[in-house]
């Protein structure tokens, strides 16, 4: 019987091993390595190109909307040793390891990040609260101040972005809030600043007939699959007021989109 099993747990085993290789984008074959080192054996830390090129050969996605800057250097911000800069500036390898495992032990996904713990609690390695007004640092524990989105169509569904903005800027959910919130209304600091976001544009502009055409907008002001999100007009890595994505100086953001 010992001869039957012992076989059998080596396929078990290979075929774990298998999974989890098929499983993991960041498994490179020997053969690979050439596409980011230039010598991975005498000299690793020699690369082909800068990391952000590398990095964005696959990661096309990435946008400085949706990420942390890169390439830039830590002027008012202490980096800890253990997330290594390059060429002193903040790169993506600052705060992932791309040679690391996906998942831990118990399945959890690990980002590739070089300290365990997504989220705000790897954030705050780097951007401590401050107890002056420093935009979103400070606003962590000042952000829950009640209902402010109201959903107007539960059948529709929200951006990661508006998702990530609400789940700090409205009291009513939590951090692994739903993307089908459903569109609705977001009120700003008074109730007659109010704007509603998961609604599509062509629609909204069909229906309403002030709006202008998409072709005619600021490409600064972004869409999401053609809806309106809080990413919309606002870039929180932006030093703007109210991290606008440009001035609303005499109505310039609103009067991209809405005609007078």
């Amino acid at each position: 019987m010992i001869k039957y099993i012992i076989p059998l747990l080596l396929i078990a085993v290979t075929l774990a091993l298998l999974h989890a290789v098929s499983r993991n984008p960041h498994y490179f074959s020997a053969s690979e390595c050439a596409n980011c080192h230039a010598d991975h054996i005498s000299e690793p830390r020699r690369l082909v190109a800068e990391i952000t090129d590398i990095c964005t050969r696959c990661h096309s996605q990435i946008t400085m909307m949706s990420s942390h800057p890169v390439d830039v250097y830590p002027i008012t911000t202490t980096i800890p040793p253990d997330l290594p800069l390059r060429n002193r500036m903040v790169v993506c390898i600052t705060c992932h390891n791309i040679h690391a495992e996906r998942f831990r032990p118990l399945g959890e996904k690990t980002y590739y990040l070089r300290r365990p713990g997504a989220g705000r609690a790897f954030c705050m390695a780097c951007h401590k609260e401050k107890p002056v007004q420093e935009g979103h640092t400070s606003a962590l524990g000042a952000a829950h101040i009640g209902n402010r989105f109201g959903v107007t169509d539960t059948s529709g569904h929200l951006d990661e972005i508006s998702v990530a903005c609400i789940t700090c800027h409205d009291g009513t959910v939590g951090r692994s809030a739903d993307f089908r919130l459903g569109s609705g209304v977001w009120q700003h600091s008074s109730p007659d600043q109010s704007h509603p976001i998961g609604v599509d544009y062509e629609t909204s502009r069909m229906s309403m007939g002030y709006l202008k055409a998409k072709q005619l907008i600021d490409k600064r002001i972004r869409f999401f699959d053609g809806k309106i999100g809080c990413g919309t007009c606002h870039d929180m890595y932006l030093k703007s007021r109210n991290y606008l994505v440009m001035s609303n100086k005499g109505s310039r953001l609103c009067t991209s989109c809405h005609e007078l």
